[in-house]
């Protein structure tokens, strides 16, 4: 329990660093054993950012308009598009004159190997990914728009995954034995089951689910929620891929078969209870 964070919309956790005016730390590495870090950033001026940061950062643009500048091309970001900038990557990143905008942040530390980075050039170089709204990243077969992969695992060398998911349907209480599950809800409202206590999430609010303890999801509303869910270890696309390919086994009328379900699970570190 001691990492579980829940967080209202445009708040901030505690930090002695100076934060810019604007600035909101939703997660700090240290927040996550050094795993990634989270930011939202609203208002005119530039996002604060390294030239050329040692690790990974992604963008995601709620509202206004960001101009992303890299070594050789110029990225117009509007409200849904995501950035994917590899460590290493010269880039600026400014706000359109007399515009403002809101926009999260997520920064990865830890450098990852070029030998483990599938889509490395010979010298090791990632290549940035911009996605528009709706846009998805190529996995190994089509998953339903719900599960909609912004970065992969194999972007970030393993470290991170993030979607931008629909939660339709209660996801039953389970157990991730490796991976940070961390939650920023876009639209509606999402209910959070952690350590036998339940909460009801806004739009804005931001929810870290530390590794080793039972949690479950649920719609709160009507349409269902949209948030983006971050994986730490990533990988949480494939086992969604490896659960739409055994669908018709895992879910009979509407009902998940929990033993069928932690059989696709097991490889992910991941244990669904058994309610009977």
């Amino acid at each position: 329990m001691d990492r579980f964070i829940l967080l209202a919309a445009g708040t901030s956790r505690p930090t002695s660093a100076h934060l810019p005016p604007g600035t909101a730390v939703k997660a700090s590495a240290d927040d996550t054993e050094g795993r990634f870090g989270l930011t939202e950033h609203w208002g005119p001026d530039p996002l604060p950012s390294p030239h050329r940061p040692d690790g990974d950062e992604i963008l995601y643009l709620l509202d206004g308009e960001l101009k992303v500048e890299t070594e050789d091309l110029v990225h117009h970001l509007t409200p849904g598009m995501c950035a994917f900038l590899p460590r290493g990557t010269a880039r600026t990143v400014d706000v359109q004159p007399e515009a403002r905008v809101r926009a999260l942040r997520l920064s990865i530390p830890a450098p990852a190997p070029a030998a483990s980075d599938a889509d490395a050039d010979a010298d090791g170089r990632r290549p940035v990914h911009v996605l528009a709204p709706g846009e998805v990243r190529p996995g190994r077969i089509p998953v339903p728009p719900a599960f909609a992969a912004k970065v992969r695992g194999t972007d970030t060398g393993g470290r991170l995954s993030l979607l931008e998911m629909t939660v339709t349907q209660q996801i039953p209480r389970h157990v991730h034995h490796l991976a940070d599950e961390a939650v920023y809800v876009l639209s509606g409202d999402l209910a959070v089951e952690f350590a036998d206590q339940s909460h009801l999430l806004s739009p804005g609010q931001f929810v870290l689910l530390p590794h080793g303890i039972p949690h479950a999801l649920a719609p709160g509303s009507t349409p269902p929620p949209r948030v983006l869910q971050i994986s730490s270890p990533g990988g949480w696309e494939c086992f969604v891929e490896d659960f739409v390919e055994a669908r018709t086994s895992v879910s009979t009328a509407g009902r998940l078969d929990p033993r069928e379900l932690n059989r696709i699970a097991a490889p992910y570190a991941i244990t669904y209870e058994d309610p009977s």
